[in-house]
């Protein structure tokens, strides 16, 4: 493997998460693995590129071998940027070209066959990204004709052994992920002093922190879920309008998502209110956040992850919150490359919690008549707990009228 200009990580990173993927393979039986998805390339080579969002180009498709073969199929276009973002030795890339020049293969399809074959795994077992939480960067023309190309190949799901190797972040991966949060509590920070009852708007705010994360070091953001008011607050995930935030006193303000630094999100929720809150706001408000400070206290190696649904979800039993509790069986999910990763702390969760697991822990109670009430946390599992990674204030913010 190479230094390359561009590499986000020391290249012994890239090769212990290589290492990983090998073992995997052999003991799932694969004999191969096609990353297709910009998570799963940039996590194992490094590759970046501004067209990943393209419905039409595919930067590069990684190609891993149960022996250790290697090589990236992308466009002679694209080669460039694949040599100075990625960790593979140029000689090993493999690229092709619509212009039909001679020793290039002429479609993205055949491409990837030929690698296959040069690797003699074409009628292997091969693992694809088909499964929960992965989606398969390629058209379905291509899928078709890389298949038809490859008629005795088994095509199998990667995705259990993707998972278990990406749920556990290295030392380095919680490094960046200490400071993407640190930068998503700087904006969440000068997004709620920049309030102004009355004036400013859902998507006003959403600019002022956007800005604020791409001062702070961030490379992108989530399109952040912002509402106010009661007809906002069933709309979970909508994200924010241009309505007037605290039009009037004891107005709900909700604001869920973050920012991306080096390709890892940080997730959470934090809350606010014109004015002064009703005294049932207060309570369920504050049952919520003891709920999720409740799940925290609880979480550590060892632990199930549905473990700690049961704990949350019987807390707010116990406070007569059932009906409102519209996370039941569901509280959380993993956090890294991708904003929403696996596992989930519900209680359809068998995986046992492990150090170095980066998650968000988002308990919520909703009454549609008087608001959302809830925070998210996001933290890193530890031996004997967890590291607190957002220490936002947890308090309800009340904005001035």
């Amino acid at each position: 493997m190479q230094t390359s200009m561009m590499l986000e990580f020391p290249v012994d990173e890239y090769e212990a998460r290589i290492a990983k993927l090998i073992a995997g393979m052999q003991k799932y039986g694969f004999d191969a693995v096609l990353l297709s998805s910009k998570e799963n390339t940039r996590y194992f080579s490094g590759l970046q590129s501004i067209v990943w969002d393209s419905k039409i180009a595919v930067p590069g498709l990684l190609v891993v071998t149960a022996n250790g073969d290697m090589t990236i199929v992308s466009s002679t276009s694209n080669q460039p940027t694949v040599k100075v973002t990625s960790c593979l030795e140029p000689d090993r890339l493999l690229a092709y070209t619509r212009t039909k020049e001679p020793g290039f293969p002429d479609t993205f399809p055949k491409a990837i066959a030929y690698a296959l074959e040069k690797f003699k795994v074409s009628g292997g077992r091969i693992g694809m990204e088909i499964g929960t939480g992965f989606r398969v960067s390629m058209s379905y023309a291509d899928q078709k004709a890389l298949f038809s190309l490859i008629p005795n190949a088994e095509i199998a799901d990667a995705a259990q052994l993707l998972w278990e190797i990406r749920r556990v972040k290295s030392p380095r991966e919680i490094e960046v992920m200490r400071e993407v949060c640190r930068i998503n509590v700087a904006s969440y920070k000068k997004g709620f002093e920049s309030i102004v009852c009355g004036k400013t708007t859902e998507e006003e705010l959403y600019r002022i922190m956007c800005a604020e994360s791409f001062l702070q070091g961030a490379e992108n953001i989530l399109p952040l879920g912002i509402r106010c008011g009661r007809e906002r607050y069933p709309q979970g995930n909508c994200p924010p309008s241009n309505r007037v935030i605290g039009k009037e006193p004891g107005e709900m303000m909700l604001v869920d998502g973050g920012p991306c630094y080096k390709g890892y999100y940080s997730d959470i929720i934090r809350q606010a209110v014109s004015g002064k809150p009703t005294d049932r706001q207060q309570m369920m408000y504050d049952i919520a956040v003891e709920g999720n400070n409740l799940g925290l206290s609880v979480i550590k190696a060892g632990i199930p992850a549905s473990e700690v649904c049961r704990i949350v979800d019987g807390f707010f039993s116990s406070k007569g919150m059932d009906p409102y509790n519209r996370c039941k069986g569901w509280m959380g999910h993993g956090v890294g490359l991708d904003v929403h990763e696996l596992p989930t702390l519900s209680m359809d969760c068998d995986v046992i919690l492990e150090p170095g697991m980066v998650m968000a822990l988002e308990p919520e109670l909703f009454d549609a008549e008087i608001g959302v009430f809830g925070i998210e946390q996001n933290f890193v599992v530890t031996e004997t707990g967890c590291e607190l990674l957002t220490p936002a204030p947890q308090e309800l913010m009340r904005l001035p009228m």
